[in-house]
């Protein structure tokens, strides 16, 4: 099961947006601009332990507008299968609606609540028996109202913040890493035999582990029963018997209540991480932030390791805290739990992107009428994936968080423009805007394609130099996709023809000879970085382009 889409109403920095999600989603934008508040909406509805009146506040609504009411409805993949009674057919469940609304009538009118619903794949309310089917009875039938705890269930979200506490991951946290995890082991726990650990357990071999569970829970049961507690035990069982009309000494069988040791689950949902530390040992919770991310991080790499399947992980920000290597090496990790989970994260981070799965990014923004959410309409054939698809190169990823990007067909560009860009007094990093270069000529369309496809204003500089028809028919395409939002700019015959222009052919052949024995690119990039060095006209329009801030 996994979460096809989200419809999101008035939710804090959201007037309105519709968000599908992938197997692997990367939101990605600016701060500020919400992307967390996706995160955030999908947490309160599905990742709490109860959903009510409390889960929202009026600052959760937008504008803290009191006429307006949240509205949350997700979508599901594959729908959920329900049954109110084992012996009725399943209904399908294939969204869950969730509306921070006020009452209108009665008493209560005008008091917030929350109204929680089931919704068919074809969007109308579920319906259900009102009895268990019998035979030769004509079944009736009504609205499903809120949302069963067994429908809530059937969603493990696990939800990882910011604050990477371990706290929020321990067992005893409604659907943790942690809990997910112990609940197979748990699972796994009746049938499996434990082995006597001493010659006085000798007894015991043969009995199941859960047997010995049971009987070692029974000794420290005996333990625990102090006079004290008896007394406790015997006082509660007496006070219910009179709150229920019954007389202790004579009606005692009328309730038999008592405590009773905890089960295997119940005993993991108690459990602690602890560190040690000299003679001492302290709770992993008390540790600094550093080493709680790396204790949750390898949690979630244990996840992976131990193949759990059918989980939701949201993940903000996944790359706290960690180098680029370890990013992408956790990028990997993400990926494997992909395969068998859905994963939706919120980063700033290159690493945990590729542009040959341009499908599983979410573009963030933020307009006048609040957040706003592109994703690409790019058709995903498999010839142009394997024509993007290389090495995690961060560098091209980064053309996802630009303002603006200028694609370049190699090195010598992009290694020089940025030095023109200095002399120009164009700060390009403050201007969000990046240059990239896409590893020659053929790949600038596909990769404008890609950009344009979020929206994007896209810049291409190429060189118009062509040997056969084919560069013909490619230079027609490149300009063709000029309009609004796309600039082009095609240089006579190459780059290092408009340099020469620019500068003259003798203080050209003066500059080349000022850097001798360096590659291209390198003696590009020197050259564009002398103050006295003419600058192109067309790689000054692209930069002043690129350095805009409309």
């Amino acid at each position: 099961m996994q979460i096809a889409k989200v419809h999101i109403e008035n939710f804090r920095s959201i007037a309105e947006c519709d968000i599908e999600f992938t197997s692997l989603t990367a939101i990605i934008g600016a701060n500020n601009t919400g992307k967390s508040n996706i995160l955030l909406a999908l947490k309160r509805v599905l990742a709490g332990d109860w959903v009510n009146a409390s889960t929202f506040s009026e600052s959760d609504v937008r504008g803290h507008d009191p006429d307006r009411d949240i509205v949350i409805e997700v979508t599901l993949d594959p729908p959920l299968q329900y049954r109110r009674y084992k012996e009725a057919s399943a209904v399908s469940i294939g969204c869950l609606r969730f509306a921070f609304t006020r009452y209108k009538k009665g008493d209560k009118a005008g008091q917030r609540r929350i109204e929680q619903m089931c919704l068919s794949p074809a969007g109308k309310q579920v319906a259900v028996p009102t009895s268990a089917p019998k035979k030769g009875q004509q079944l009736k039938f009504e609205p499903l109202l809120g949302i069963p705890p067994e429908v809530r269930q059937a969603i493990p979200v696990v939800y990882v913040g910011v604050d990477r506490s371990v706290r929020n991951q321990l067992p005893g946290a409604r659907n943790s890493l942690l809990r997910l995890l112990l609940q197979d082991i748990v699972e796994s726990f009746e049938g499996e035999a434990c082995i006597a650990e001493s010659e006085d357990a000798t007894a015991a071999e043969g009995a199941s582990r859960s047997e010995r569970f049971s009987e070692a829970m029974t000794v420290v049961m005996g333990l625990l029963r102090t006079d004290e507690f008896n007394d406790l035990e015997a006082t509660i069982k007496a006070k219910s018997l009179e709150q229920l009309g019954f007389d202790p000494t004579v009606d005692e069988d009328m309730l038999d209540l008592y405590f009773a040791p905890l089960e295997p689950m119940d005993f993991y949902k108690n459990l602690d991480l602890r560190v040690r530390e000299g003679e001492c040992a302290v709770s992993a919770t008390e540790l600094g932030g550093g080493v709680q991310n790396a204790i949750v991080m390898a949690i979630l790499q244990a996840f992976e390791q131990r193949r759990k399947k059918g989980a939701v992980l949201l993940i903000e920000e996944p790359e706290m805290f960690l180098h680029p290597q370890m990013q992408r090496s956790l990028y990997k990790t993400l990926r494997d739990i992909s395969s068998r989970n859905q994963v939706i994260c919120t980063t700033h981070s290159p690493h945990f992107i590729r542009v040959e799965e341009y499908q599983e990014v979410r573009l963030v923004t933020k307009t006048e009428d609040g957040t706003a959410v592109a994703a690409s309409s790019l058709e995903r054939t498999t010839a142009r994936v394997e024509k993007l698809r290389k090495e995690l190169d961060p560098e091209r990823a980064e053309m996802f968080f630009a303002s603006r990007v200028l694609f370049v067909e190699g090195d010598t560009e992009k290694l020089a423009l940025p030095e023109y860009a200095k002399r120009l007094n164009i700060d390009l990093d403050r201007a969000g805007a990046t240059v990239v270069e896409v590893g020659g000529k053929r790949n600038l369309q596909e990769m404008a394609l890609i950009a344009k496809s979020f929206g994007i204003p896209v810049g291409i500089l190429f060189d118009s130099d062509t040997k056969n028809s084919d560069d013909e028919c490619l230079n027609r395409e490149l300009l063709g996709l000029g309009d609004a939002s796309t600039q082009t700019w095609a240089c006579e015959p190459d780059y290092e023809a408009e340099v020469k222009a620019a500068m003259g052919d003798s203080e050209y052949e003066a500059a080349c000879s000022r850097h001798p024995g360096l590659r291209k690119p390198v003696k590009a990039r020197l050259i564009a970085a002398e103050p006295e060095s003419a600058i192109p006209a067309k790689v000054e329009q692209a930069l002043r382009w690129l350095g805009r801030s409309d």
